[in-house]
């Protein structure tokens, strides 16, 4: 599972650093860059996310101790990277900002937080799938962000 999330991963960031390149000229090119380095920034989440545990796993430490540490460092930087990735978002002022749709963003990254906090305070047996569960929600929020910044058109109100 946690290398299908590290593919699944590499591809989201190669696909926000081609869109967000494109049309640089067009009205929304600001917002789109900024919406790009979002998907980007979660997609390494859920990336790294997938490879700290794998590489933790590979030094023969004991299960609890894996998901503990990769759950509390993982969370650690999720929660820096999302404060300020949030105030990126607030400076630009954009409609995008303003979308209530956005909030299933918001709601995934601290969801995802949540359940990291949960395996660094008390592992147990399920760590293994809340941690899992954790970087899902870091790639759905990556998913949503692109395909909202993909096909949001200046002319369009923003929904």
């Amino acid at each position: 599972m946690l290398t299908l999330i590290a593919e699944a991963s590499a591809t989201f960031v190669g696909f926000s650093l081609v869109i967000g390149l494109l049309q640089p000229d067009q009205p929304n090119a600001g917002v789109r860059l900024n919406s790009m380095r979002g998907v980007a920034e979660l997609a390494i989440i859920a990336g790294a996310g997938a490879f700290l545990a794998l590489v933790l796993d590979a030094f023969g430490l004991s299960s609890e101790t894996v998901w503990r540490f990769a759950s509390a460092t993982l969370g650690t930087g999720w929660a820096v990277a999302h404060f300020f990735a949030s105030h990126r978002f607030r400076k630009a002022g954009t409609r995008m900002t303003r979308s209530p749709t956005l909030l299933v963003v918001v709601l995934l990254a601290y969801s995802g937080i949540l359940l990291l906090a949960w395996n660094t305070i008390a592992p147990g047996a399920s760590s293994g799938a809340r941690y899992s569960a954790a970087l899902v929600f870091a790639l759905s929020a990556s998913a949503f962000l692109f395909v909202r910044a993909t096909f949001e058109h200046p002319g369009k109100p923003a929904a």
